[in-house]
């Protein structure tokens, strides 16, 4: 059976679903205003989700390291 997400974690995930529809319909505006003629929204929408979730691996792998990093500190104290 699945999990309930927690009342406060649904309304945190909704709430930025939200947030990234609102950056990514910005994105498409901006784009096309920058470069005018027929887009395919499939291929802007494609593009910016992978730059998000670059980012977003980016910053795990960073958030990792750092853990790695305490976990040395606290093993040599």
């Amino acid at each position: 059976m699945k999990k309930r997400i927690p009342a406060a974690a649904a309304r945190a995930i909704d709430a930025t679903s939200e947030e990234l529809m609102h950056e990514f319909a910005n994105h498409v505006q901006e784009f096309q205003a920058a470069h005018p003629g027929d887009h395919d929204p499939r291929k802007l929408y494609e593009a910016w989700s992978i730059q998000k979730l670059a980012a977003l691996q980016y910053t795990v792998l960073q958030l990792g390291e750092a853990i790695n990093r305490l976990a040395t500190q606290n093993q040599k104290n």
